[in-house]
């Protein structure tokens, strides 16, 4: 036994002794970037720094688990330690904890040059790495970093060999185990701390694994990515990247795809493109769409309604009363029949409700470690005034939700985390009643004008219907549909009961939809048709029947608000400049769309489809509208790769 222990101390105090050291250099990094943080706001620190550990054992975890392993667990089979074994294990475990500390290091400079946390963009170098060598070497205050970084590894590196070596030493004095529930107990032990070494990698007990989420935790862009790990940081950009479906589509030249894209939003509109070519960037001006007087600020609602495809709606021919509350509203507000999601999960719903832009296949622009940064309505909000809050019913780290969101314009963010637990009712958190009663109690006292967003879940499996509710004694998959809209209801009623409905816009809008019936072909409509209702006493009733989609929502809003903005998405306000088409995606296909036919492309393979839709979806051979929506659609998803790859999703002043 004393064998083990010895080992396991060893162990221990390289594992502390890394966890040292990242927080000197996070320390460190606070005082040497001390300019980054946002003077004017005052956000504690203490949190980045518990994070950061958090984070560093995380990391450290990955490299420890091959002690943890091989020297625990081995010796409890094998009853004896071989130095040569030994030595070379240490020998790879210290070569890459200090590459860890290496890479935290170099973040220093890293961050106070592009500020951002070391990434897989590093990689893009190798191709001058000449000029970049060259340009350490010539820098000075390089060579300052450069120098304390290598003593600090070397001192780490010694400390580590000589505790090491005196571990051995101990070890090779003690006569071999043999006694057999000795080994037992070794052995029981041994799994225990390489079940904990395994937590540490994955680094939370919740539905999903550890994310940069966890870093993130005020409004400040520098403290939120001072608890980020420069190593975890790295490898996980880099597996993002390589991803299969993160690699590009090569659909058609992006350049190309850009100029088309400006050139067609120009028709039609004042809008003013500023000086780069290459960037979907225009100044929208104030237009006669504009409900509201120039100045007046309404509060604005967005309910991202999970799964709520338009084919539940009576409106849009279902035979079963699901959603009497959203009917009865369709025939009171501005309303949209052709509108579509731009995908078929929630990370795409959100983006593109929120920043005007599309999504590809099954890309998720949320869940990238090197966060998106996107400027949209919730950026625009806060630069007029606005408080703005999002609200989940899970886990804020699903998605990599917390840490977009946080970077991207929302100040105020509230998810699973912040409710009592008897409230969690699924793997998914809270059910939809208890989201909107949460969030109208705290609407009640925001600052106003606020800008909020309400995520539903409960129309998602696995479904919990509350036993309370009367569903009419229909299965879970109907009744829930018929429960979440009786929640939207009550939190209806209960703005105007509070008075905040007069004041108030709201968005009703589905992330996006689900398979209801039998599919009309390789895409079912009914996953990408949802409703869109933007009701408020102010707008009036209207129903719109031009094509259009989720990227359309900032400019139809900010149009309607009568608000004078930078937009950067693809989006076009249809109330004044109608299309007769939509392009979108599913998982697996490419997607355009107009009123006769259906255009599919699987870019990762040959097939390509043209169906009829008027004549129940009759595939053609080809024509001239076919060649229309094909180009649309290699245009749209060519023009948004180039954008995102070349930062172009940003404001630039």
């Amino acid at each position: 036994m004393n064998n083990f222990f010895k080992a396991f101390r060893f162990v221990i105090t390289t594992h502390l002794a890394t966890l040292l050291v990242l927080s000197v250099l996070r320390l460190a990094q606070y005082f040497y970037l001390n300019d980054f943080v946002d003077a004017t706001v005052s956000n504690p620190v203490w949190p980045a720094f518990v994070r950061g550990l958090w984070l560093d054992n995380v990391a450290v975890c990955y490299v420890m688990i091959l002690p943890y392993v091989l020297l625990l667990f081995i010796s409890s089979i094998i009853p004896f330690f071989n130095k040569y074994v030994w030595r070379t294990v240490v020998t790879v475990v210290i070569a890459v904890l200090s590459v860890e500390i290496a890479l935290q290091a170099a973040n220093l400079q890293y961050f106070k040059y592009f500020s951002n946390v070391i990434n897989s963009s590093i990689f893009e170098w190798t191709e001058e790495a000449g000029t970049a060598v060259t340009m350490i070497l010539e820098e000075p205050s390089y060579w300052v970093l450069i120098i304390c970084g290598l003593s600090l590894i070397a001192l780490f590196d010694i400390f580590i060999w000589k505790q090491s070596e005196k571990t051995l030493a101990g070890l090779l004095s003690e006569k071999t185990v043999v006694n057999y529930v000795d080994r037992l107990k070794i052995f029981v032990a041994s799994l225990v701390v390489i079940g904990l070494c395994m937590f540490g990698i994955r680094g939370r007990m919740g539905y999903n694994p550890i994310k940069v989420s966890a870093a993130y935790y005020c409004d400040d862009y520098f403290l939120n990515r001072l608890g980020v790990n420069a190593a975890f940081n790295l490898l996980n950009t880099y597996i993002d990247n390589n991803r299969r479906e993160n690699r590009g589509l090569n659909l058609m030249d992006g350049e190309t795809a850009v100029r088309e894209i400006r050139h067609d939003m120009q028709r039609g509109t004042s809008d003013v493109f500023v000086a780069d070519s290459l960037s979907l960037q225009r100044h929208i001006k104030r237009d006669s769409s504009a409900v509201f007087a120039e100045g007046e600020k309404p509060n604005v609602v967005i309910i991202l309604m999970e799964s709520m495809s338009a084919k539940l709606m009576q409106h849009f021919g279902c035979d079963v009363r699901m959603t009497p509350f959203l009917d009865s509203l369709w025939n009171e507000s501005l309303s949209f029949d052709n509108f579509y999601s731009v995908g078929n999960h929630t990370n795409q719903g959100i983006y593109s409700t929120l920043y005007g832009f599309p999504t590809v296949l099954s890309r998720n622009a949320m869940k990238g470690t090197d966060i998106p940064t996107y400027y949209g309505m919730p950026n625009v909000f806060v630069e007029k005034g606005y408080s703005t809050s999002f609200y989940m019913t899970h886990e804020s780290q699903y998605d990599n939700m917390n840490a977009f969101l946080r970077t991207n314009g929302f100040k105020h963010i509230r998810s699973q985390e912040d409710y009592p637990g008897d409230s969690i009712v699924n793997s998914f958190g809270v059910s939809d009643g208890f989201l909107f009663n949460y969030a109208l109690n705290e609407l009640k006292t925001m600052q106003q004008p606020f800008f909020s967003v309400l995520l539903t879940i409960s129309n998602h499996p696995p479904y919990v219907v509350p036993d309370w509710f009367d569903a009419h004694g229909w299965d879970a998959e109907y009744a829930i549909v018929l429960y979440s809209d009786y929640c939207l209801r009550r939190f209806f009623d209960g703005m105007k009961e509070c008075g905040l409905y007069e004041n108030t816009v709201f968005v009703f809008v589905a992330d996006h939809g689900k398979i209801i019936g039998r599919p009309e072909c390789e895409v079912a409509e009914s996953f990408n048709h949802v409703p869109l209702i933007i009701h408020s006493p102010k707008i009036g009733k209207r129903t719109i029947n031009t094509f259009c989609c989720q990227t359309d929502i900032p400019s139809i809003l900010m149009s309607l608000l009568g608000i004078e903005y930078d937009n950067l998405g693809f989006g076009r306000n249809v109330l004044d400049n109608p299309t007769s088409s939509v392009v979108y995606s599913t998982d697996g296909m490419l997607c355009a769309r107009d009123s006769s036919y259906l255009c599919l492309i699987d870019p990762r393979s040959d097939f390509r489809k043209i169906y009829n839709i008027r004549e129940n979806y009759k595939e053609l051979a080809s024509g001239d509208s076919c060649l229309i929506l094909d180009t649309l659609l290699r245009r749209r998803f060519a023009a948004y790769e180039y954008l995102v790859s070349h930062k172009k999703t940003t404001l630039v002043k």
